[in-house]
């Protein structure tokens, strides 16, 4: 009894994963239209992500559709793995968006890059992080909207993090210093003082915070007064300080508190802005 207990569990989950990698969750007969898409729209509105998403599929992989219709429901498909906590899944189909819809007159591409990006800092890996903030920057999609200013706030936060690390292989033993050596790992790139790995971890922590949106001051309170008098973090702090005032300076600017669709078609059609998801 146990054993089949045991079988039908591992039977469930393989399964489940089996699901979860499929790009496809259903199919159409015929081609898909607006209607479908109103459809999936509506699910993901109501917080139905699994369900919004596998439409959005269904309808972005069907080459059948027309291309506009397609490329929307590629963003919104990335856009439910999002939301629903699905990282790996959302990075999986934001790449083959980009791939399946190459060039600068694509719909939503504005906004894919920068959630793109934006996902790949939240599940800690800047590298790539950085390089589709960059590609938002240059994309001549998202000129008129708020994703320049939002991807240069991004780029800010995870070059920080790269010297800090590009800093550490240079010096850390693991990388061929000499493992006897009384010298740091780490230093303040400013000052060239040595960090400890400790002080390099809160520092990690305190812009991991401040990416999620945690208010600036609160990640502050959370360092060690010893950590707050780094030239590093004074640097950061001030520089976001400042990204910040510029942001509200902004008339009319909305928060960057969920991304939602940046180019000036969409902006048109008023579409509301989506619930949830990486900010």
């Amino acid at each position: 009894m146990k054993k089949n207990i045991r079988w039908n569990i591992l039977a469930g989950a393989v399964l489940a994963i089996l699901f979860s990698l499929s790009p496809v969750g259903e199919s159409f007969a015929g081609t898909p239209t607006e209607a479908d898409l109103v459809r999936a729209t509506a699910l993901r509105t109501s917080r139905k992500y699994v369900e919004a998403r596998s439409l959005y599929a269904a309808i972005a992989h069907n080459a059948s559709a027309p291309a506009p219709l397609r490329q929307e429901a590629g963003y919104w498909m990335g856009f439910c793995n999002v939301v629903s906590g699905s990282f790996l899944g959302a990075i999986r189909d934001f790449r083959w968006f980009l791939d399946a819809f190459p060039g600068e007159k694509t719909r939503y591409l504005a906004d894919t890059l920068y959630v793109l990006a934006r996902t790949y800092e939240v599940v800690g890996q800047p590298g790539p992080a950085a390089y589709y903030y960059r590609q938002c920057l240059r994309s001549k999609a998202a000129q008129g909207t708020s994703f320049p200013a939002k991807a240069r706030e991004g780029l800010a936060r995870v070059t920080a993090m790269l010297d800090i690390e590009a800093r550490q292989k240079r010096n850390d033993p693991l990388f061929g210093q000499d493992p006897a050596s009384a010298s740091a790992p780490l230093f303040d790139p400013y000052t060239r003082r040595p960090l400890t790995r400790d002080q390099y971890t809160r520092i990690r922590t305190f812009l991991d915070r401040v990416g999620a949106n945690m208010p600036l001051d609160a990640a502050l309170q959370e360092l060690p007064p010893e950590d707050q008098q780094l030239e590093l973090v004074k640097r950061l702090v001030a520089q976001l300080r400042a990204q910040k005032a510029r942001q509200s300076a902004v008339p009319g600017r909305s928060k960057p508190v969920p991304p939602k669709p940046g180019t000036k078609k969409n902006a048109e059609k008023g579409k509301p802005p989506p619930s949830g998801g990486v900010k």
